[in-house]
Order: C-alpha cells, then sequence, then structure tokens
C-alpha cells in the first residue's frame, strides 16, 4: 500500500511539474509578442532592442527545454527502477551434491554405489527418487530403468548407509551422454546426479572379441 501511495504521489509531482513547465513557455511567447510590438521610446521601461529580447528569451526557452528534458529523464529513470523492483526475481539453478559417473555399453547396466550419512539429530525416514533420463538436448529416456537397493530405509543420527545403484540401458539407447537428478527425500532440497556415458551396442561377436583382448 505504501508504494502504491509513493508511485501516485510521484506521478502527480511529475505530472504538475511538467504542465508549470509548459505555462511558463508558454508565457514567454506571449511576453515576447507583447514587446516585440511595443514602440522603442524613451519613457518606455522596456529600453532594449528586439535583438536583445530574442536572445534573452532564446535563453529561456532554452532553459526551459533543458529542465523539461532532465524531469522526463528523470520520471523514465524512477519508473525503471520501480519496474526492476517489481519484476520477479530469477532463482539461480541448484547444483546437485555430488556427481557419479559411469561409462556403459547399451544393452547392459551400469553399476554403482554411495553412502548416506545421516548427519541429523533427529531420526530420518529416507526414500531415493529419481527423475528420466535426459540427454543435453533435455530430451527425456524414460527406457532407461534406474534401481535402488535399498530405496526406502530409516537412519538413526550419525548412522550411515550404502546404496546400490544398477542402471539398466536398453540396447536400442543411442550412444550420447544422460543425466538423471536423484533426490533423496528426507533430506530435501538436496540431491544428486547420475551422469551416464553410453556406448553403441556390442553384438555378440564384438563382445566376444573385447573379452580376447582384455585377456592378452
Amino acid at each position: 500500500m505504501a508504494e502504491t501511495n509513493d508511485k501516485q504521489l510521484l506521478e502527480k509531482l511529475f505530472k504538475h511539474t511538467l504542465e508549470l513547465n509548459k505555462k511558463y513557455i508558454e508565457q514567454g511567447f506571449r511576453v515576447f509578442n507583447e514587446w516585440s510590438k511595443q514602440p522603442n521610446k524613451p519613457n518606455n521601461l522596456f529600453v532594449f532592442k528586439p535583438e536583445q529580447y530574442s536572445k534573452a528569451f532564446n535563453a529561456f526557452a532554452k532553459l526551459n527545454l533543458e529542465y523539461y528534458n532532465n524531469a522526463m529523464a528523470l520520471g523514465f529513470g524512477m519508473l525503471d527502477t520501480m519496474l526492476k523492483k517489481t519484476a520477479p526475481e530469477t532463482t539461480p539453478e541448484a547444483e546437485p551434491a555430488f556427481v557419479l559417473t559411469a561409462h556403459v555399453n547399451a544393452g547392459s547396466k551400469a553399476a554403482l554405489e554411495f553412502i548416506l550419512e545421516n548427519t541429523k539429530t533427529e531420526v530420518a525416514h529416507c526414500e531415493l527418487v529419481n527423475s528420466n533420463f535426459v540427454n543435453e538436448n533435455d530430451a527425456e529416456f524414460p527406457s532407461i530403468k534406474t534401481t535402488f537397493k535399498p530405496q526406502k530405509f530409516t537412519q538413526e543420527p550419525d548412522e550411515s548407509s550404502t546404496v546400490k545403484i544398477s542402471v539398466q540401458v536398453p540396447k536400442n539407447t543411442p550412444p550420447d551422454t544422460y543425466f538423471s537428478d536423484v533426490t533423496v527425500i528426507g533430506f530435501e532440497p538436496s540431491f544428486f546426479r547420475i551422469q551416464l556415458t553410453v556406448e553403441p551396442f556390442l553384438t555378440k561377436s564384438a563382445h566376444a572379441k573385447t573379452k580376447r583382448q582384455s585377456k592378452k
């Protein structure tokens, strides 16, 4: 309410100031016209030459126009400041607490694990929930399945638990880098990220060849 009242007062102030400035200019023109019509007599109070009146009025008009421009600039500046204050603030994107990475061929599984410690002073009831995997173009791949063991568990204060993660990648998954954010309910808003680099699907012959090369 106070901000609205301040805005209305500023609007009235600028409006009255600009109206007054306009009247000054109009009055200046009227006075100049009257001066130019008067004869240049000795008993006349205005004993200056018309050129001097013209110079004086031009200076007067220039001063008022500069004032008008400054008032408009001030008004637009304050309006811009008000709009910036009322504009919604953008929330910076949250960063994961850590990132688990794995390389896997399409058609196989990736195995990961991490340790979760309850640093709270009370019992934590935990559940792991992950988003669909997306590639760098934000295209979703719900066919990539993630399993947590355990997925739901309870932790006493200062207790640690090892969580194993298995990610099944279908054989038709295109080679790319994929990401999935994992939230541990009970430890919000923290989350961690799984980064999966998928290599092309290996046929049986290619898989056997890879095994022979690894034995050598």
